[in-house]
Formats: structure tokens, sequence, C-alpha cells
């Protein structure tokens, strides 16, 4: 084959794949689309689910309540309560960014010790502003004053809820707490 019938057949096979590359590009593609999944059920499911836990929950420390010779009350964090020391006398409660020293311990439902005092205790954070006071424990300090003490039954919805501490205290988990507030500094 001679050198120009070489490059002829080059050129047309050049042509040729412009010419399918061209007609290739000139379909109109349509962008694929996207898989469309509705949350709306699932998340439906996972409030039905929560509300029967926490209902189930609640109930457990309603029959434990029940067999115990002590008044206990709901706040309005979901958590019930019962004074073992109140001081009648007029005192301050803490309030948001105050600094308190406290002490609790953790005992599972069915009477398992989960933390004892000692391992926790005592603790001095700033109330709501620090981490490491769950959301039950920040409520039940704000209603105590210096050197009062309760019995804390915690629902796993105000105490350390879906993922639990990360140690001892599991997934969902309630329990019950002796607190003692042991003194406030106000916040200045």
């Amino acid at each position: 084959m001679k050198k120009s019938s070489m490059k002829l057949l080059f050129r047309t096979f050049l042509i040729g794949v412009l010419f399918v590359s061209l007609q290739g590009c000139s379909k109109k593609v349509e962008a694929r689309k996207p898989i469309t999944t509705t949350t709306s059920s699932s998340i439906q499911q996972s409030i039905e689910t929560n509300k029967k836990l926490n209902a189930a929950e609640e109930q457990a420390i309603e029959n434990i309540i029940k067999n115990i010779d002590q008044k206990f009350e709901r706040s309005a964090n979901g958590f019930y309560y019962s004074f073992t020391k109140k001081d009648s006398t007029v005192g301050i409660q803490p309030k948001f960014g105050d600094r308190v020293t406290f002490e609790y311990d953790a005992v599972a439902l069915n009477g398992d010790t989960i933390y004892r005092k000692e391992e926790l205790s005592p603790i001095t954070k700033s109330l709501d502003q620090e981490y490491g006071i769950f959301r039950g424990m920040r409520a039940a300090l704000k209603l105590m004053k210096t050197d009062e003490e309760m019995i804390v039954f915690f629902p796993s919805y105000s105490a350390y809820g879906y993922y639990g501490d990360n140690n001892r205290i599991g997934s969902n988990t309630p329990f019950k707490s002796r607190v003692r507030l042991i003194g406030i500094n106000l916040k200045e």
C-alpha cells in the first residue's frame, strides 16, 4: 500500500469514528432519576416504637413506686422523684449557670448497681453550660437546695437515651438514683 492510500484510509476511519460519535451525541440522553424512598413511614414507625418504649419504661417505674412507702411526684421532664431529706427553711435552688456540686449513684430498675456514688461523685459542674450532666439530672438538681437528698427514677429519655453512657448504662436504660446536692456556687 502506498503512503497516500494509507493516509486516505486513516482519514476515512477518523471521519467514520467522528460521524458515529456525533450520532451518539445527538441523541437526547435522559439523566438517571434518583431512587426515591419515603421516609415518612419509617419516621412514623420510629415514633410509634419510641412511644411504646417510653410507656413501658414509665409503667415499670410506676409499678416499682407503688410498692414503696413514699410519695413520688412526676416532674415535667418525665422523671419521678421523692425527697428523702428536705430543708423546710428558706434556701436557694440552683439555676442556669450556677456551679453545683452533687453526688449520685445509678441502680437498674431490677436492683443491680450500675454505678456506686463513690465511682461518680462528687461532681462539680455549671448547670446547663457544661457537658456531663444529663438532662434529667439538670432538672432534678434545680428542684433541690443545698444538702437536700432525693430518690429519682429516670426513664431513659430523660437520662442517657438511645446511646447510653458508652460504658455501663446501655441503650434505652431507665434507672434509679439517690441524689444529694452538696453545694451551690452562684453565677456571678
